[in-house]
């Protein structure tokens, strides 16, 4: 393992272990046995370790989430993607604080639009008929912009207990403003269809992958 791997395996376990906030890059370089300055040479800030590890979180999930939904329903695989990360949320309390970390430094919108969720998003929005062409790239990106204010909000609030919510409640929440921001329309019946094709899908899943739901089993150790 290079020495950028050796820092960011051990940031990654240490930033669950014992909070971001928590963790200084002296204490990484300790457990990594690196000089101090070697993470600011590999890595700027500490925010730009937790931007790739969230960037790997993403793409780590997703890639699950893909093996079990087709490329073309990118909704059912976007609504399964949130239903997995909500769920882990609730599991694992150090997966649950670190994603409330990093919503304060306002770090998640940053992930996504680097990753290939936000293609996802880019797609639904270029497959809507009722978007005038000219208009579907500004939209989007206002769209992921607007909804990940309010997610981000009502996050941060649910963790806090300023709003007594569940995980499931903060999920519809949280889809409903996303449909809202990006002008997709679904009737009840759809959106109930949808919602249970994709909690059936995260239940095969942790089944049949149940390492993923410590999410340090696999966030700081490759595949």
């Amino acid at each position: 393992m290079n020495t950028r791997d050796k820092i960011f395996n051990t940031a990654k376990r240490l930033y669950l272990e014992n909070g971001f906030i928590n963790t200084p890059n002296k204490m990484i370089a300790k457990e990594a046995g690196v000089n101090l300055g070697l993470i600011t040479y590999y890595f700027k800030t500490k925010d730009c370790i937790a931007s790739d590890m969230l960037n790997f979180n993403y793409e780590t999930l997703y890639k699950h989430v893909k093996m079990y939904l087709t490329e073309e329903d990118e909704l059912l695989q976007i609504l399964t993607f949130f239903k997995l990360h909500f769920i882990l949320t609730d599991i694992d309390p150090d997966y649950d604080r670190f994603i409330y970390e990093m919503n304060k430094l306002d770090l998640l919108e940053k992930a996504t639009r680097e990753g290939k969720l936000y293609v996802l998003y880019q797609k639904m929005v270029e497959k809507n008929p009722d978007i005038p062409d000219q208009e579907k790239d500004i939209l989007c990106d206002r769209g992921v912009t607007m909804a990940f204010s309010v997610i981000r909000g009502l996050t941060l609030k649910q963790y806090e207990k300023e709003l007594q919510l569940t995980k499931e409640e903060l999920f519809q929440l949280c889809l409903d403003q996303m449909f809202y921001a990006l002008k997709i329309q679904t009737n009840h019946l759809i959106m109930q269809t949808l919602t249970i094709s994709a909690k059936m899908t995260v239940e095969r899943l942790l089944e049949e992958h149940p390492e993923l739901k410590r999410v340090k089993n696999y966030l700081y150790v490759e595949y």
